[in-house]
């Protein structure tokens, strides 16, 4: 982890050729079916129902949905079957929420257009479903903010999944290699941390706690 003030983040960042951003608690904090948590909506206890099955019950479902060994309809088919709610209203509210995801600050897309323009990539990299490519990228016109997107699902690894055996970050790796990158030229905005591996080899992650962090980290 690296940590400073926001004007040593700011320059550090923009010594890199690319920085990469994460999604989930750094660029939004928006959740799968999150409209159904209010009270008030008239499918709140399906909402409950679903939620506590997948995020309390079978976790065990996440990582494998993530890495793209599970589909959407492979996972929801499951909560379906064991929750006894509709798949379509499963599906249908699921693509609701990811359609209507929001980044977390409204100055965030200036931000980084302007740090585009002084010639830096700025890429999502996410642990994520193939729901993001199917319905948040496209709805969110993110295409038109970022340069590029890493998804666990599309490159069969999650971003802490490492090979210490070959000092290797597979997550990384093909795009670091397309565009002719070390590690030491690509810095990670991350609401997590790793256990000092990324460290040492060259890599920075810069933790992201809180909104005001990551705009102070664009600011120029």
């Amino acid at each position: 982890m690296f940590a400073c003030s926001s004007v040593m983040m700011s320059a550090m960042l923009h010594s890199h050729k690319t920085i990469f951003f994460d999604w989930n608690k750094t660029l939004s904090h928006s959740q799968f079916w999150e409209h159904l948590e209010d009270p008030d909506h008239p499918n709140s206890r399906e909402g409950a129902v679903i939620s506590n099955f997948l995020f309390n019950e079978n976790r065990e479902l996440l990582n494998p949905w993530m890495r793209g060994e599970m589909s959407t309809d492979d996972v929801l088919i499951k909560i379906s079957e064991k929750t006894g709610i509709s798949f379509q209203f499963i599906r249908q509210e699921l693509e609701h929420s990811c359609r209507n995801m929001r980044l977390v600050a409204d100055e965030i897309v200036d931000l980084i257009q302007k740090v585009r323009s002084a010639g830096i990539q700025c890429v999502i990299a996410t642990d994520n479903m193939d729901t993001f490519r199917t319905y948040t990228i496209p709805h969110m016109r993110l295409d038109d903010i970022f340069d590029d997107f890493l998804i666990s699902c599309e490159l069969g690894v999650l971003k802490f999944d490492i090979d210490k055996g070959h000092k290797r970050i597979p997550f990384f790796d093909t795009y670091l290699s397309e565009h002719n990158l070390n590690y030491s030229d690509v810095v990670l905005l991350d609401d997590c941390t790793d256990d000092g591996f990324y460290h040492a080899m060259g890599f920075q992650i810069v933790q992201i706690r809180q909104p005001a962090d990551l705009i102070a980290c664009l600011l120029q």
